[in-house]
């Protein structure tokens, strides 16, 4: 929760999470975050030493981040990304095999998904896959016992 609140700049408590059978969880907070259509959302990504996690006050997002910096980790992450962004997980994997990974603008599920690359962990590749275009991706580092501070 504090990983989601410091995110967005809004407190987010575990009553604001949805969880809906076979679907992603989702934030119900849309409207305190000046959304006025749609739902904030959020994807939350590990590998090895890495935790990061990406957050959106209206429309859908997607973080993955794995060890590695090669072709293959450099696909992956925006193949997971994508899933992520859907909600669809590993059970659409074959489907993602499609995406192109160069692009800044891919198409995934019949819509255009922004591609943003992220270099910010030294050894892994990251991705963020949003479906709104975003002007800039704000990064913050928080020590681990911030985060699970009580």
């Amino acid at each position: 929760m504090r990983a989601l609140s410091r995110v967005l700049k809004h407190p987010v408590q575990a009553g604001d999470l949805a969880f809906a059978h076979g679907h992603k969880p989702q934030l119900r907070m849309a409207a305190a975050l000046g959304c006025a259509a749609g739902a904030a959302d959020f994807s939350i990504s590990h590998s090895g030493p890495w935790v990061g996690c990406a957050a959106l006050p209206c429309g859908q997002i997607g973080f993955d981040i794995e060890a590695g910096t090669d072709a293959g980790s450099i696909d992956w992450v925006l193949r997971e990304a994508a899933l992520k962004a859907t909600g669809e997980g590993l059970r659409a994997l074959a489907a993602a095999r499609a995406l192109g990974a160069e692009a800044e603008v891919v198409r995934w599920r019949d819509a255009a998904w922004h591609v943003h690359r992220l270099d910010l962990f030294a050894g892994a590749a990251a991705c963020i896959l949003s479906s709104v275009p975003v002007a800039k991706v704000d990064t913050c580092a928080v020590p681990l016992a911030d985060v699970f501070a009580p």
